[in-house]
């Protein structure tokens, strides 16, 4: 089924971008790409998208995020077969959304809680934008491929758009 090779498609893009960003880069090293508004910078961020919740102790922080990163991931395959019966943006939007959690899971499992991050993009070296991966640029995709779903929805009185 198409909707797995998505899903495993963007956990492999994840894990290989990572891998190859951390095997040629220091730790809080950044490379210009395009002067200001594009760097590949190698963090490890111990929140949650986009640094959120960082400060909360590693005790409470790291098992939060597990637990949320695995919920999400049983809750869609519990519900796996009303997704099958969606139509292609929903069905796709599952696909990204799952593939960047499980990509983001298994940093948290074998990186004491922690993720990799490298893509930074900015307008100015004081206007930047939170550092992210691909797995969160899916989720980010993902999420809003849903949004416009139910949007679309909301447009054409409740019927199915897709």
């Amino acid at each position: 089924m198409w909707m797995n090779l998505v899903i495993i498609g963007v956990v492999a893009l994840d894990q290989l971008a990572k891998y190859f960003i951390q095997s040629r880069m220091f730790l809080n090293e950044s490379v210009p790409v395009l002067r200001d508004y594009f760097h590949i910078t190698y963090i490890r961020n111990k929140g949650a998208a986009f640094g959120m919740l960082s400060e909360l102790p590693a005790g409470f922080r790291i098992p939060l995020f597990l637990a949320v990163g695995a919920g999400f991931i049983v809750f869609v395959f519990y519900f796996y077969k009303n997704i099958l019966k969606e139509g292609f943006l929903v069905r796709l939007s599952f696909s990204l959304i799952v593939g960047g959690a499980i990509g983001n899971l298994i940093d948290r499992i074998f990186l004491s809680g922690e993720v990799r991050d490298f893509i930074e993009l900015g307008l100015s070296p004081s206007l930047k934008f939170a550092v992210f991966n691909i797995a969160d640029s899916a989720i980010t995709v993902g999420v809003c491929l849903l949004l416009v779903y139910f949007l679309s929805i909301k447009g054409t009185g409740g019927k199915n758009a897709s």
